[in-house]
């Protein structure tokens, strides 16, 4: 049984999310963020692989994409492409990467966009190149971040191999191996991609809870991959429209996710924020009041 108090606070953010989001379109703010990462994913992942084997190897990369490609399931073989993308990572020349750093920004674009979209503030015409600037921690963060997981994939693949509890102990590995950069990747999002509307407190407790759904979410991943259904058959039995499809059908959820545990958040730092100050509305909503049992002080 929750305590009168925190139902009542649980209350107070439900109502100002729902207050918050009456009449928008967060599953269309979701789709456009989705647009913009379709753009980047590529650019955002190479940049990451280049700075990885440059910091710490070829090897890294190379083995560390190889041995991912044999734990994720046969019905949808993603080896070949895991395989081609290091060989891109490795073998990038500088003009390339320089060349790859406008299509990755985007990604930071689309994040501002999206999330000033669910806060309710205006866009204003240096949205977009501030989204692009304040993504540059993030992408300088990237090489660090996933060189984790591709440096414990020698002990977390066999686990995957082994099959039965060996298997469960490889999931809990890997996904506290990946929640580490999520967190840390979504602090410098919420942080500085986004509008300044969290408290530090706020940005850090925000970014760990979205963390652990999202790299939930990336696990979940694997089981859709093994799903053994074909793709394409909805778009004439063409290979490659429908794994590109697939995968933004899975981004597309990813983004609502996000969208939606930031606007939560968001709410949840205004609730906090009131019930402190002991003010009689949230953020000048007449639809949302403090939780019951509040004290103004």
């Amino acid at each position: 049984m929750l305590r009168p108090g925190l139902r009542g606070a649980l209350h107070a953010v439900a109502a100002h999310v729902r207050a918050a989001l009456r009449g928008r379109d967060l599953v269309l703010w979701a789709a456009g963020l989705t647009f913009y990462g379709m753009i980047a994913l590529v650019p955002v992942l190479l940049l990451a692989l280049t700075g990885a084997a440059t910091l710490f190897g070829d090897d890294l990369v190379v083995d560390g994409a190889r041995l991912l490609g044999r734990s994720l399931p046969d019905a949808h073989d993603s080896r070949p492409a895991l395989s081609a993308l290091a060989g891109a990572a490795v073998s990038t020349t500088w003009p390339l990467l320089l060349a790859m750093l406008l299509p990755a920004s985007l990604y930071g674009e689309g994040l501002r966009r999206g999330l000033v979209a669910v806060t309710d503030q205006p866009v204003q015409g240096s949205t977009g190149w501030a989204g692009r600037l304040r993504f540059v921690p993030v992408l300088v963060a990237a090489p660090l971040l996933v060189a984790l997981p591709l440096a414990f994939a020698p002990v977390v693949v066999p686990l995957y191999e082994a099959g039965g509890w060996s298997a469960v102990l490889g999931v809990v590995l890997s996904f506290h191996l990946d929640l580490v950069p999520m967190w840390v990747a979504l602090g410098l999002v919420l942080a500085g991609t986004g509008p300044s509307v969290l408290t530090p407190r706020a940005v850090v407790l925000a970014a760990f809870a979205l963390a652990a759904v999202l790299t939930g979410f990336l696990h979940g991943f694997v089981l859709f991959l093994a799903i053994p259904l074909d793709w394409s058959l909805p778009f004439g039995a063409l290979p490659f429209v429908g794994d590109l499809v697939a995968l933004g059908l899975w981004l597309f959820g990813l983004h609502v996710v996000l969208l939606a545990g930031y606007r939560i958040a968001v709410s949840a730092n205004t609730v906090h924020t009131t019930v402190r100050r002991g003010t009689a509305h949230v953020s000048q909503d007449p639809h949302v009041r403090p939780p019951s049992g509040a004290v103004a002080r």
